[in-house]
């Protein structure tokens, strides 16, 4: 390889160790291309070696991604950097709220997601407000370049399956069965089982009576069609804006949701709806140690808009501190975190957590346990966010330090990076 090769100086650049695939995205110069999928416009890899690369978003952004491809509307998909230094995993993350996903475990994986997700679920909305229509439909996938180079890097045969699949369940268990994008995948599905409505719709079939309720009680019925009075269901049914409420598969819902708690137990949204599946059958015990699971995640991991679990964060922020609430509040005074989230008020919440998860810092450094220091500062940002940008220079400083003092070397350059890009972008 060429000592002037993109991935080879930028390797060096970030400390990290890129995957094949992220290797030949920089030096085979097929970022140069467009696709036909939403995301298609790529950083040129000139400007992921400055100092303080536009394209990330400071304390918006945690501070362990590198966006690769924007949509132009402010959205990315960023490489996670890990605690080996491998850069390889690509997430999805939304500049409206933070909130991420893992789109696939490499880059090319991501791309065909990407270009695949229509033929996978009709619901293509990935956040509160579509701001573009999400996809172009300028080309066929066989001749988009971009989808063609990312199949080379899939397991032979696949694209061929792919084209023989006859419905969106095929083209699903294709994806799924090659283990590509699985957990993006699950997510479609768990919205195709819940058959979600919009608010919209159901506030214009419920008709003059829909003034007199909240925006959260509409979004609770959109989650969950059981939840929805008699009353109601017949307005909605007979109006003369009436609509049909799809059956609901919540068993399906929960078969996928298991699987992503199994993939990626960092997320939030697996065990939340696991835990709301053992809640409607009643099983108690089972919802409260889902949901306590779902609790030490971060907030940016709950797709909290796209599952319609919002409804129920008013008072502690998470869906599933809520639903415990609920069910055992013995269990929250029991933890001091869960205590502190939940009995926080909403202008001090995410101050309060962030100081808990600082203070639990310092004592893992008093401990000489510096890995979970890093993991506390990095809690202390992105658990539910930090609160004023200010605040995250500090916090951006903390994990860089804890990371080069484990040996992360690349996550201790990315935090320098974002470090440097707050400071140019904000003054902080």
């Amino acid at each position: 390889m060429s000592s002037d090769s993109w991935s080879e100086r930028l390797a060096v650049r970030y400390q990290c160790i890129f995957s094949p695939a992220l290797t030949d995205w920089f030096d085979s110069g097929i970022w140069q291309s467009h696709g036909c999928g939403e995301y298609c416009c790529a950083v040129d890899p000139a400007l992921l070696l400055a100092d303080a690369p536009e394209p990330i978003w400071p304390g918006l952004m945690s501070c362990d991604l590198i966006p690769v491809i924007g949509n132009t509307s402010g959205d990315w998909l960023c490489v996670r950097v890990g605690e080996n230094n491998e850069a390889s995993e690509v997430v999805q993350w939304y500049h409206g709220g933070g909130d991420w996903i893992p789109w696939g475990r490499d880059i090319a994986q991501a791309i065909v997601f990407d270009g695949l997700i229509e033929r996978i679920s009709s619901d293509s909305r990935r956040h509160a407000i579509p701001a573009i229509a999400p996809r172009s439909t300028g080309h066929a996938e066989r001749d988009d370049g971009l989808l063609n180079w990312a199949f080379g890097h899939m397991a032979d045969g696949l694209a061929d399956s792919l084209n023989n699949a006859r419905d969106s369940e095929q083209v699903a268990a294709c994806l799924l069965d090659a283990q590509v994008s699985e957990v993006a995948i699950h997510c479609e599905l768990i919205l195709k089982a819940l058959c979600h409505t919009d608010v919209e719709s159901l506030q214009l079939a419920i008709g003059l009576d829909a003034e007199s309720l909240s925006r959260n009680q509409l979004t609770e019925w959109v989650f969950d069609h059981s939840r929805i009075p008699d009353e109601y269901r017949q307005k909605i049914f007979s109006s003369k804006h009436g609509m049909e409420l799809g059956e609901q598969n919540w068993s399906s819902a929960a078969s996928h949701a298991r699987a992503v708690t199994l993939l990626a137990p960092h997320l939030a949204w697996g065990w939340e709806i696991v835990g709301y599946c053992e809640e409607r059958s009643g099983h108690t015990d089972l919802a409260i140690d889902a949901y306590d699971k779902a609790a030490r995640c971060s907030v940016f991991t709950d797709q909290s808009v796209r599952l319609n679990t919002h409804w129920a964060t008013d008072h502690a922020s998470k869906f599933s501190i809520e639903r415990m609430c609920q069910l055992d509040e013995v269990t929250i005074e029991k933890s001091e975190y869960l205590s502190t989230v939940s009995k926080a008020g909403n202008a001090d919440r995410r101050s309060a957590v962030t100081d808990y998860w600082k203070q639990r810092a310092v004592m893992h450094l008093e401990a000489g346990e510096i890995a979970d220091a890093y993991e506390c500062y990095m809690a202390a940002g992105w658990d539910l966010g930090a609160g004023p940008i200010t605040v995250y220079g500090e916090i951006l400083e903390r994990v860089h330090e804890t990371a080069t003092q484990c040996g992360q070397s690349a996550r201790a350059e990315l935090a320098a990076t974002h470090r440097r890009c707050l400071r140019d972008r904000y003054g902080i």
